[in-house]
This record gives C-alpha cells, sequence and structure tokens, in this order.
C-alpha cells in the first residue's frame, strides 16, 4: 500500500528527473519499497498508440518528442477535460505495492488534486535559475514554455522547494524531503525497528 505519494513538479530542464533519481536511491538506501512513476508515461502510451507513433521515443529527450510535444499537449487537455484524473490513475496504480511512489512530472493543479485526495502526499517543486536551464538545453518554445503545462503550478503552494543548482550538493536538501517523506508515511518507525 502506498504509504507515501512524492508528487515532483518543475519547468523544463529544472532536474525533475536529476532530482527523482537521488530521491529514490536515498530512499532505497533506507530499504523503503520506492517506485518512479510519470504522469506524462501513461498519455505518451495511449498517444502512441492512437497515432501510430513510437512510444520508446516519445519517452526519450530527443527531437522526436519534440516534434509532437504541442499536438501531444492539447491531445491531453482534451482527455483531462473528460476526466482530470485519468492519466494520474494510470500512471499510481502499477506501483500501489510500494511504499513510496515518486511521481516525476506533475504540471497540473488537478494532478495535486487527484494525489492528496487519494494518499499522503509530498509536494515538491524542483526550480533553478535560467542560466542552468539554458546549460542543459533549454530554448523557449512559445505555445509550451507560456502554455497551461509549464505554468498552471507556478502560484502553488509547494510543501518542498528543492533547489537545483548546477555545481551545488543537493544532500542536505534531499536529506529533509527523506525525512518529511518518512514522517508522513510513519515509515520513520517502520525502518528503525527493521535497522
Amino acid at each position: 500500500m502506498v504509504k507515501c505519494v512524492v508528487a515532483i513538479s518543475g519547468k523544463r530542464k529544472s532536474g525533475k528527473d536529476y532530482c527523482t533519481r537521488i530521491l529514490k536511491q536515498e530512499l532505497e538506501k533506507l530499504f523503503v519499497r520506492t517506485a518512479v512513476t510519470g504522469i506524462s508515461n501513461s498519455l505518451k502510451m495511449e498517444f502512441a498508440k492512437i497515432h501510430r507513433l513510437d512510444y520508446a521515443e516519445l519517452l526519450s529527450d530527443g527531437p522526436y518528442k519534440e516534434q509532437y510535444r504541442k499536438e501531444m499537449i492539447k491531445w491531453g487537455e482534451d482527455v483531462r477535460s473528460r476526466d482530470s484524473g485519468l492519466f494520474c490513475r494510470a500512471a499510481i496504480d502499477p506501483f500501489v505495492d510500494n511504499e513510496v511512489v515518486i511521481v516525476s512530472d506533475c504540471r497540473r493543479p488537478s494532478d495535486y488534486e487527484f494525489f492528496t485526495s487519494n494518499h499522503p502526499t509530498l509536494t515538491i517543486r524542483v526550480e533553478t535559475s535560467e542560466e542552468n536551464r539554458r546549460e542543459r538545453g533549454f530554448r523557449f518554445v512559445e505555445g509550451v514554455d507560456d502554455g497551461e503545462s509549464e505554468c498552471s503550478l507556478d502560484g502553488y503552494a509547494f510543501d518542498e522547494i528543492l533547489k537545483n543548482i548546477t555545481g551545488e550538493d543537493l544532500s542536505i536538501q534531499i536529506g529533509q524531503i527523506i525525512a518529511r517523506i518518512l514522517n508522513i508515511s510513519d515509515l520513520d518507525k517502520c525502518h528503525v525497528m527493521k535497522n
């Protein structure tokens, strides 16, 4: 049973996936059963089936995904207007046997509403400087970077802000987040007794 959902958001090239990997590694060092999933994975799978596209390529950071990004966003918005929790359910359902599920790509208030309504949840925003984003390959794309999928959580009150600045040590911030996850899920008591 999921004891805590860690719902992560952040702008493109902020380092969401990098921070997700570190969180997962640190939780697993504590013997916490942890899974990583993405809302966009279920969206991309359905989009690929319907449009007969290469799902694996849509998961990549390459030009193939960028070629279809705007169309995928529009299609996803249309589906969400009929069922705002569809992609969230599809993302988490395969992982309900884990103690912690990290959702690495929340983009809308409805994503957070779904998780906070259904699971103990810690919301995290990954932030970095504009300079770091550019160094990581960010280039502004009109209709994407100024659209709902990138901007609708800009004013959200996150539980934690994780500053992912290139070259800076994240261990203190990660440690604080891990402590909150363990506290929310009561895993601090369970895992202290096991070890």
